[in-house]
């Protein structure tokens, strides 16, 4: 794979697992007041790391977050999602960003400007 396509890869497998993370985070925070919810979390970025240079290969994986409960059995921390939405959003638009960038240097080189 040369390393514009890696790039784009990685940059596009970024992407998505950010929306999948958003959805996640969404569900947890719609279901904070769901007596014996459990939080759920996206984990991608330690197995990318253990796969680097093997893009296709990680996947992200959906896990319940470990975390003290209430009463109601319930351990959605709404602090804590709000600020992983945040991040979360941080990540995609940069992602987002970056991306766009090479397109538009790619177009550039190809249309010889």
């Amino acid at each position: 794979m040369t390393p514009t396509a890696f790039g784009f890869n990685l940059l596009t497998q970024s992407m998505t697992v950010a929306a999948l993370r958003h959805r996640v985070i969404a569900n947890n925070i719609a279901n904070v007041n769901t007596p014996n919810y459990k939080a759920m979390e996206v984990t991608f970025e330690d197995e990318l790391s253990k796969h680097l240079g093997q893009p296709a290969t990680v996947k992200p994986v959906v896990t319940e977050s470990d975390g003290p409960e209430r009463v109601d059995g319930n351990n959605v921390d709404i602090d804590k999602e709000i600020n992983a939405m945040t991040k979360n959003s941080l990540l995609y638009q940069a992602a987002s960003q970056i991306l766009a960038s090479r397109v538009g240097s790619l177009r550039s080189a190809i249309s010889g400007r």
